[in-house]
Parts: C-alpha cells; structure tokens; sequence
C-alpha cells in the first residue's frame, strides 16, 4: 500500500492545470491470478480517456505523447499481481502517478483541464478511516483500515532509522517490526526485540524508549490524516505507550490480548467495533452544528459561496456527496464562480474543488450519501468564521 499524504494532494492539485489531465480510477484485485483482469480493465479504462480526447480534436501526436507512458504498462505483470483495493492513476503532459489505495473506487475516466481528487478524500473523511497498532515485546505493525478494507502500512524506513539510532545489536536482541512490504507470496523482512511477558525495570525503560520511537515516527503518517489509532496489545502495555504517546486521537478503549497470533482481518473486525460509535458520534456532533449555526451567515450549502470560502481556509466541516457534480469555474482573482448544467472542455468539478482546498485548510471532511446530508444538499458547510 502506498501512503498519500497532503504533499501528494498539493502536488496533483498543481499540475496539469489548463491542459488535458486523465483521472482514472478502479477497484483492483491482488494476486497473479487477477493480474489480467486488472490490466484489461485499465486499458479499457486508458481507450475511454483517449476516445474522448479525439472527440474534442486533440491531435494524435499529442494523444499519444499523453497516454504512452500508461500504455506501456498495461503489459507490467508484477505492477498488476500486487495491488491494494483500488487504483488511482493520473496522467497529464508533464506528470505520470499512481497510487494503490485501501479503497474500492467506482470505475471512471475523468477528463478536464485538472485531475479530479474527489474520490481520494474517503480516505481523510472523518466518518471511517483508522489505524491499528499492533504492539507486544517481539513485535508491532501499523495497519491502515476502512470499514470493509485493512493493510499493513510499509514502515522501512521506521527500521533503518531505528537502526542508525540505536544500533543493529540492540535491534536483534530487542525488536522486530513489520515492515509491511510482501512479495508476490506475502514474505516479508523482520527483526526481533525480546521474550516473555513480564517486565523488569530495564526492559520496561527499553519498551518506554522503544514505544516513544514509535510514536514520533508513525505521526508523520498519521497526522494529517487526523485518523484516530487503537491499540491491540496486552493489558500492561497500553498504559506504558499512552505514557509516552503524544498522538491525541489515540482512542480510549484497546483491542485485548497478544495480537501476534490475531490475523489483520482479525484486527480490523475488532477495532471497527471499537471505533464505529466515535464515527457515527462525530459525524452527528457536525451535523448538529450545521443546523445549530444554520441561518446565522456560519453555514451554506451553496457552492458559490462554499468555494471562495473554501479557497481562503475558512471551511471546518464539509460534508459532500461523492458521486454528485457541480460543473463550473472559479475565477481566483476575482473570486467569481460560474455555473455550467454540463460538464465541457474548460470546467471543472466545482465540489472537487472545494474538497480539495478544505482538505489542505484542515477542514474536516465527511462523504455522505445524500440523503444523509445536511439540508438533503449534495455539499454543505461550517464556516470557521
């Protein structure tokens, strides 16, 4: 699985704009054995994009500078045989990137003059995405979870910076984590910390030491993200890491025993039980200020003001439906948004949009399907001021 962060948000955001961008996205399958129906789909995803560039006279050397690169991995087995749950691939005349991501994307191409990133925020709404961290004295793997989707988060480099720090002796006597980064057979590297389960004052001053590295590390991961963390471990090592953790979302209540032993699925069933309620909780407490601000000038459902408001970080909480559009344009300069019924050559998902800028002001964002809401509205908002 790859990480994508507010750098990588910034970076789409600023590319391509005024020229053709492809947004693609699909739900992928993991294994050899769905490798080609991972690439056919692709393809047949990349032919639609084209199709509709010839439509609007894009000439064909420009076509085929545009789409190449992506073409020529439609033949990249080892590429397709090791997905995650989704692929998102943006292609402009100056940048190629693809992201594989813990989520089920509807199938689409979407063509404009920048990518579309809408479907991308469910993974830093505020209604389902969490971690797990799995922490006994031999191990500890982080784990990125939806609902319905969890994978191990690569931490590499966390290993090889633990390394340089305190030395590779003390790494195979004393820690092993999981760096999340399996092969085509799910092999996977790993070193070793400890035995046994009680704690003498010398290997509870190394867990505390050990559990602080942890938490600095993995909050350049989770911090954007905002995305609360729940604990598996035994009961005596949870109070030894929320000691040293200054990770503030980290939730109360810990999913109990060794999870050594506890598959990721496992863990993932369990912590969504845990954390359900704080989604369902925190979603209702926006909503209830939504309506409580609602006729005060602190609220709209109105893009037209959503996005100017949008663009000068003045949003807190957006609600949006992610498969409703709004097409149109925004003059930055003159603050100025114009409508369009439908979607041409020069507009842009004016929803999207305002997602985007709300996700990079630390807004919060909760993707909602319509009838849930605020005021039946396909977005809505509260203003910070």
């Amino acid at each position: 699985m790859e990480h994508l962060s507010k750098n990588d948000i910034e970076l789409l955001l600023g590319k391509g704009k005024g020229k053709p961008c492809i947004s693609i996205y699909m739900p992928t399958m993991k294994g050899r054995e769905r490798a080609k129906e991972n690439s056919t789909r692709f393809k047949n995803l990349l032919n639609e994009a084209g199709q509709y560039l010839e439509r609007i006279d894009t000439n064909s050397s420009e076509l085929k500078e545009l789409t190449e690169p992506a073409k020529k991995l439609i033949s990249d087995s080892y590429f397709w045989a090791n997905q995650s749950e989704g692929l998102a691939y943006f292609i402009s005349p100056e940048f190629t990137r693809s992201y594989k991501l813990p989520l089920q994307f509807e199938e689409m191409a979407v063509v404009r003059n920048s990518f579309h990133l809408k479907p991308l925020f469910k993974l830093f709404s505020s209604d389902g995405h969490f971690y797990i961290l799995a922490l006994s004295q031999k191990n500890a793997r982080l784990l990125r979870c939806t609902k319905s989707t969890v994978e191990e988060v690569d931490l590499s480099d966390i290993i090889d910076k633990y390394k340089a720090e305190v030395g590779d002796e003390l790494i195979e006597k004393h820690l092993q984590f999981h760096t999340g980064t399996p092969g085509l057979e799910g092999d996977r590297g790993a070193v070793y910390h400890g035995h046994g389960g009680e704690i003498d004052s010398i290997e509870r001053e190394k867990l505390l030491n050990y559990f602080r590295f942890i938490d600095r590390e993995i909050q350049s991961i989770l911090i954007e993200t905002k995305a609360p963390l729940v604990l598996a471990c035994v009961d005596y090592l949870a109070p030894l890491y929320r000691d040293v953790s200054k990770y503030s979302p980290l939730h109360e209540e810990i999913i109990k025993g060794n999870p050594e032993y506890v598959t990721d699925n496992e863990l993932q069933q369990k912590a969504w039980t845990i954390i359900s309620p704080y989604f369902k909780e925190k979603q209702e407490e926006a909503k209830a200020l939504y309506y409580e601000y609602k006729g005060t000038g602190k609220t709209s459902n109105n893009i037209v003001e959503i996005l100017p408001a949008a663009h000068h970080g003045r949003i807190s909480e957006l609600f949006v439906a992610p498969g409703v559009q709004q097409w149109g344009n925004y003059d930055q300069a003159a603050e100025k948004v114009s409508l369009s019924e439908e979607p041409h050559n020069e507009s842009e998902d004016l929803i999207d949009l305002a997602t985007t800028k709300t996700f990079l002001s630390n807004g919060n964002i909760y993707a909602l399907e319509v009838d849930q809401m605020p005021d039946s509205s396909p977005v809505a908002a509260v203003f910070r001021w």
